[in-house]
C-alpha cells in the first residue's frame, strides 16, 4: 500500500551567471535553464528520501547532508507528522559556474516554506537565509528575482536591485566537460588588488549596466573585460582566452567567464549557433571537450507551483 501524501509543493528556480566580466561578486543574471524540486510530506516515518534525476544523480549526497534537505530544514516547521520526500530534476550542470548551488538552495528553502501552506518566513528572510548558505549574493539574487541583478551586503544583510536587459539580447554558454569548484576558483585569487585594476573594473561595470539596458552593445567586448578574477582563473580553464576571443569573432556582443567557471558566457543578438560552435572549437584546440547551449534571460526567478 502506498503512503498517503499529506502535502506537496513544486518549486522551480533558474540557472544563473555571475560577474559578467567586471562585476565581480556584484552582478548576476538568471538564465532559462531551470531546476525543479517537488517536496512531499508522506504519511510515514523515517529519514528524508532524496530522489534525483539529471545532473548529480550519481554523485550528490542523499539524506540530511543533501543541500536541498539542509535548505528546506531552515524553513520547515520544527516537527512534521510524516516523512519528507524530495524529488529533484536537475537541469543546471554542477560546478560549472552556472549557479547550481544557488538553484538548489533556493528551491529547498522555498519548498520548505510553502509545503504546509502557511509561510513561516517572508521572502526577504528566505533570501537572507539563501545568501547565508551560499556565502555570497551574486547568484542568489538573480535566482530569486530573475533578470539582471546587482547585489551587495550591508551590515551582514544582502541587498539586491533588478536592472534592465534589452529585449534583443540573449545568451550562449559553452560548458567544458570538467568541474571547477568555487572554492578552488577562489583560492587562486589575490588577497589585494592594484588600484588601477579596481578602477578598470569599476568603470567598465558601470558602463556595462547602461549598455545592457539600452541595447547599445558596440563596446560590449571592451566593457566585459576584467582584471580582478579572470586573469587568475585562466590557468584553471585551458583555452579560456581563445574561447572568449572566438565568441566575439563569431559575432557575440561580448563574452566572459561565467561565475567561477569553467563555463564561458556570451551575450548574443541572434548569432547563437556560430558563437557556440566557435567556442567549442576553441576549447577543442586545447584538448577540452565542451558543449554549447542557447539560453534566454530568465525574468521569472524562483516560482512556486501547487
Amino acid at each position: 500500500m502506498k503512503d498517503k501524501i499529506l502535502a506537496r509543493v513544486t518549486v522551480t528556480a533558474p540557472a544563473s551567471t555571475s560577474n559578467l566580466g567586471p562585476g565581480f561578486d556584484c552582478l548576476g543574471m538568471a538564465l532559462g535553464l531551470r531546476n525543479e524540486l517537488t517536496l512531499e510530506l508522506h504519511d510515514a516515518s523515517g529519514p528524508p528520501v532524496v530522489e534525483i534525476e539529471g545532473a548529480g544523480a550519481d554523485t550528490l549526497a542523499r539524506g540530511e547532508t543533501n543541500m536541498l534537505v539542509r535548505a528546506a530544514r531552515m524553513s520547515l516547521p520544527p516537527s512534521l507528522p510524516g516523512r519528507l520526500v524530495f524529488k529533484a530534476r536537475n537541469r543546471v550542470p554542477l560546478a560549472r559556474g552556472l549557479g547550481s548551488s544557488a538553484a538548489a538552495i533556493v528551491t529547498g528553502l522555498w519548498a520548505g516554506a510553502h509545503l504546509v501552506g502557511t509561510l513561516r518566513r517572508s521572502e526577504d528572510e528566505l533570501e537572507q537565509l539563501a545568501v547565508g548558505l551560499e556565502g555570497h549574493p551574486d547568484n542568489i539574487a538573480p535566482c530569486v528575482h530573475g533578470g539582471l541583478t546587482a547585489s551587495l551586503v550591508i551590515d551582514g544583510r544582502a541587498r539586491a536591485q533588478r536592472l534592465g536587459v534589452h529585449a534583443s539580447l540573449s545568451s550562449v554558454v559553452c560548458i567544458p566537460d570538467f568541474e571547477l569548484s568555487t572554492k578552488k576558483a577562489r583560492s587562486v585569487l589575490p588577497e589585494t588588488v592594484f588600484r588601477d585594476d579596481a578602477v578598470f573594473n569599476a568603470s567598465r561595470a558601470l558602463l556595462l549596466v547602461r549598455a545592457l539596458e539600452s541595447g547599445h552593445v558596440a563596446r560590449l567586448p571592451e566593457l566585459m573585460k576584467d582584471r580582478l578574477h579572470q586573469p587568475y582563473r585562466a590557468k584553471l580553464v585551458p583555452g579560456l582566452e581563445d574561447a572568449l576571443a572566438a565568441a566575439v569573432d563569431a559575432g557575440a556582443a561580448g563574452a566572459s567567464l561565467s561565475g567561477s567557471g569553467p563555463t564561458v558566457f556570451a551575450f548574443v543578438e541572434g548569432r547563437n549557433a556560430a558563437v557556440g560552435e566557435a567556442m567549442v572549437r576553441a576549447f577543442h584546440k586545447h584538448g577540452v571537450s565542451s558543449r554549447w547551449l542557447s539560453l534566454q534571460v530568465d525574468h521569472q526567478g524562483v516560482a512556486v507551483h501547487r
